[in-house]
């Protein structure tokens, strides 16, 4: 190969010293976007040390997105039910969220609202609660609302096997959170 041609490759554009550090950056930026799946529980020591070293970057470029949500094993699903009750005593069910939210990203944002009440802090867990049902209570116009959680468990793969969809009734567990009204000062 002549001189000439060596001198027209794009790399040789930019001086030597700015290259290696340019690939260092693209390397630890490649590192930074592989560590967060890898280092989702169960994970060697040395991804989770490597994964808490990267951890700033990732986290300033929001590179570190929730995949233990979904794998390698997804928890279960926290949902609201409400039985919101009218001064006449009919009443309005209602589930948060449903599948008929649109657009799909105010389903998400209902969807994150329900996941975060299992990590409510306990003192102000009883104003969260209110919160919700002071929402219902206006969107219903219903003076009285009673908030169940309802906790929704994925099937095991037996369970899969044998047949079980995801709406069978023993894949859910329901507490009663309250019963909250109006006219108490919600």
């Amino acid at each position: 190969m002549s001189t000439a041609d060596q001198d027209d490759r794009p790399w040789d554009a930019i001086p030597q010293w700015p290259r290696r550090i340019l690939s260092a950056w693209l390397l630890f930026h490649v590192i930074a976007i592989a560590m967060p799946p890898l280092s989702i529980p169960p994970t060697s020591s040395l991804l989770g040390e490597m994964a808490g070293l990267i951890a700033p970057y990732a986290q300033a470029l929001q590179l570190d997105h929730g995949y233990h949500y979904f794998a390698p094993e997804p928890g279960e699903s926290t949902l609201l039910e409400f039985t919101a009750t009218r001064r006449d005593g009919s009443t309005v069910h209602g589930m948060m969220p449903h599948r008929g939210i649109w657009p799909r990203l105010l389903y998400h944002r209902h969807f994150m609202l329900t996941e975060s009440m299992g990590y409510i802090p306990e003192e102000l867990e009883e104003e969260w609660l209110r919160s919700y049902a002071r929402c219902i209570s206006r969107k219903t116009q219903c003076p009285r609302v009673e908030l169940t959680r309802v906790l929704h468990y994925m099937p095991t793969m037996e369970m899969v096997r044998e047949g079980v969809t995801l709406e069978n009734p023993d894949s859910f567990s329901r507490t009663l959170l309250g019963v909250y009204d109006r006219d108490e000062h919600l």
